[in-house]
């Protein structure tokens, strides 16, 4: 499997349990040391990037990413860095797509732990015009 693949295999991943709004299934695609920051907020150990992630759960509507170009930097076994360029918006509670969308830049570091890629380094954000 290539390293792009690899990377949207864990992106497709992580949006399927955000759609679910399944904070379990969400969190195991995160390494114990993971480091996550969004565009609101930064979060440092597990217990804050449970925190992060919970809150985006628990918000209205549903986070959508549209992953347009993933691009990985590294590779080997136990390492994969890539950069993602796309956009972002949030379904309706009813499953109805967003409209509107923004643009979303994002960095990942994933480690291979437990048999799978688990994101260590989740850094995305919408560029302020």
């Amino acid at each position: 499997m290539s390293e792009e693949q690899s990377a949207r295999d864990l992106l497709d991943a992580l949006q399927d349990a955000v759609a679910n709004k399944n904070l379990d299934a969400v969190l195991e695609l995160f390494d114990e040391d993971a480091v996550v920051f969004g565009t609101a907020a930064a979060s440092v150990g597990a217990e804050e990037v449970r925190g992060y992630l919970t809150r985006v759960l628990e918000q209205e509507g549903t986070v959508r990413w549209e992953w347009d170009h993933v691009v990985p930097l590294l590779s080997d076994a136990t390492v994969l860095a890539f950069a993602v360029v796309g956009t972002v918006g949030f379904d309706n509670e009813a499953g109805a797509a967003a409209e509107d969308r923004d643009p979303f830049r994002l960095t990942c570091v994933a480690v291979r732990s437990k048999g799978r890629w688990r994101l260590r380094h989740f850094h995305g954000s919408v560029p302020q015009v």
